[in-house]
């Protein structure tokens, strides 16, 4: 049974003069740690799975891989493909106290079309190998980690059918994390570095 969700009204706001990295990537990418990289700029984090695992909660549901992405389907078969875009977005207008946002966890291209309402916009994608994204979630072990290859499998071709594949593909910048995690953050903090300048001398 699918559980009904609406969502709650937007208002109708001119859109803020913000500097937003959108990042984007096949789980265990390494977009956690290039978030965490970018506080040492000044940028506030919005991840876009904690909407998902806030509703889990909601639902009093455990917040296992399988029950996350259940919700992830609910929410935008019920609200459209957007919907936790919007529960995000929402989100920042609220609480953000920085003109410089990071948003982890862009799925879809239309979810990105949708932060482009709160001002500059650029969507960053975040590669790694298959073997290298499995031992990374592996040894994470949060309580959505896949436990098998084949879990992890699974919930690759997950993340296909909701657009992922495309938003990486039309990506403005690349980061590849294919060395250690020290250059994978240096990389990540001299991309984000240059865009905010950029930003700031419009």
């Amino acid at each position: 049974m699918v559980a009904h969700f609406k969502l709650p009204e937007e208002k109708s706001e001119s859109a803020s003069p913000r500097l937003v990295i959108c990042l984007t990537g096949m789980p265990g990418a390494g977009k956690s740690t290039c978030a965490e990289a970018s506080e040492s700029l000044g940028f506030e984090v919005f991840r876009m799975g904690d909407d998902v695992r806030m509703e889990a909660e909601r639902r009093k549901v455990p917040p296992t891989d399988e029950n996350l992405g259940a919700i992830m389907f609910q929410l935008r078969q019920s609200g459209g493909i957007v919907a936790i875009a919007i529960l995000c977005k929402q989100r920042i207008e609220r609480d953000a106290k920085s003109k410089l946002i990071l948003i982890d966890g862009i799925r879809n291209v239309n979810e990105f079309i949708e932060f482009k309402k709160l001002g500059r916009a650029v969507l960053v994608s975040i590669h790694a190998t298959p073997d290298r994204r499995f031992k990374f979630l592996q040894a994470r072990g949060r309580s959505d980690s896949p436990q098998t290859l084949q879990s992890f499998e699974d919930r690759d071709r997950r993340e296909l059918t909701v657009g992922i594949g495309e938003a990486i593909a039309l990506a403005d910048e690349v980061i590849m994390n294919d060395g250690s995690l020290n250059e994978l953050k240096e990389a990540a903090v001299a991309l984000f570095k240059r865009q905010k300048e950029e930003y700031l001398a419009e």
